[in-house]
């Protein structure tokens, strides 16, 4: 078997992302001039570069899962690892593993895994822009948001012995904040022996301010040129995104040490919430995924802030037309407040929602 390759612009540009598979595309043709349409990508590369910035003063936890998938749907090869990262002044990003099992998929790298850690979770920066075509294809309504649809190819293919990477694919830009909320789409070039995935990766409002990637899928054989081939599946989730700037390395965190730096409690973990909410929406059954009779339970990772109110929620699990939707209802949800030794605290679990036709 050939060596499956996660190249580094799977996350460059994987952790680009919000999705929503569960609405169709409602495609405007008469969408902007060329000057608006370069305002526009001007605007959308600028925030990208602040993005980038902005993630140096955060920790954050990763959960990236990476498994190879047999002939008859099993999974024959695992790669898990779990860790919690923060960063220095300077950009510098430590690493602290929480959970790390052996790995039973022997095609995956620790170069592969570090790839995915987001030390340039954004491409696009401008530095960057002028070795792209960007082209607009149209507008798409997801939710209450009206996005503009770009897509994304290189000028020139970089050398495939040289380790750069660029993107190709797609790109969602909200038409009010001129932010990417949105992509998908691969690491190229490619190579006889290195094939990359088309990678999704949905992003999430993060202190009201920042649009952070917080979970990407991939799901996809990949076939080489001597023949052979390779089925494999990645979900990478991002959560518990803290401002803790770190100053020194030991400034590490992990959810069993409490407080971070900066002295902000971390979520308590509660398990399943369904049963302790106050109220608990139940999930509009979209259309498409009717026409396309999609249904089943999806498992949505839910942070519930002091006051009850879902501020976080990440479709983790489940059939991909029906998230969108399982995510809706659970921001909506409520619960009453949770107290540790008489303090009111954060609480992250799960809910979930069954769709049946």
């Amino acid at each position: 078997m050939e060596r499956m390759r996660i190249s580094p612009i799977i996350v460059a540009l994987a952790l680009v992302v919000l999705t929503a598979l569960s609405v169709p595309a409602q495609t405007d043709t008469n969408g902007p001039n060329s000057a608006e349409a370069e305002r526009i990508i001007k605007a959308f590369t600028a925030k990208e570069a602040e993005f980038r910035r902005a993630l140096n003063s955060y920790s954050f936890k990763r959960d990236a899962l990476i498994q190879s998938i047999g002939m008859g749907g099993q999974v024959i090869g695992e790669y898990h690892r779990v860790s919690t990262f923060t960063f220095d002044d300077q950009g510098n990003r430590y690493e602290k593993i929480s959970f790390f099992p052996m790995a039973t998929m022997t095609e995956v790298t620790a170069e592969d895994i570090e790839d995915l850690g987001g030390i340039k979770p954004f491409a696009l920066e401008p530095s960057k822009i002028d070795k792209y075509n960007i082209r607009y294809v149209g507008k798409e309504k997801i939710d209450e948001l009206n996005l503009h649809i770009f897509d994304v190819t290189p000028k020139v293919m970089p050398n495939p012995k040289s380790k750069e990477r660029l993107f190709s694919g797609r790109i969602w830009v909200d038409d009010q904040d001129l932010q990417i909320v949105k992509t998908r789409g691969k690491g190229v070039p490619e190579t006889k022996i290195n094939k990359f995935p088309t990678v999704e990766t949905y992003r999430e409002h993060i202190d009201g301010r920042y649009w952070f990637p917080t979970y990407s899928y991939a799901d996809e054989e990949l076939v080489f040129d001597n023949g052979g081939s390779l089925h494999v599946r990645m979900k990478v989730r991002y959560m518990d995104f803290t401002l803790a700037r770190a100053t020194l390395k030991v400034t590490e965190i992990s959810e069993s040490e409490g407080p971070t730096s900066t002295g902000v409690a971390k979520p308590i973990e509660g398990g399943v919430l369904n049963s302790r909410a106050i109220s608990l929406p139940k999930p509009v059954f979209p259309e498409e995924a009717k026409r396309v009779r999609a249904s089943g339970r999806v498992t949505v990772r839910v942070v519930v802030d002091e006051n009850g109110k879902v501020i976080s929620a990440q479709a983790t699990d489940g059939p991909l037309p029906l998230r969108e939707a399982a995510e809706a209802a659970a921001r909506q949800a409520t619960f009453e407040p949770t107290a540790q030794d008489g303090i009111t605290v954060k609480v992250a679990g799960t809910l979930t929602y069954d769709f049946v036709l």
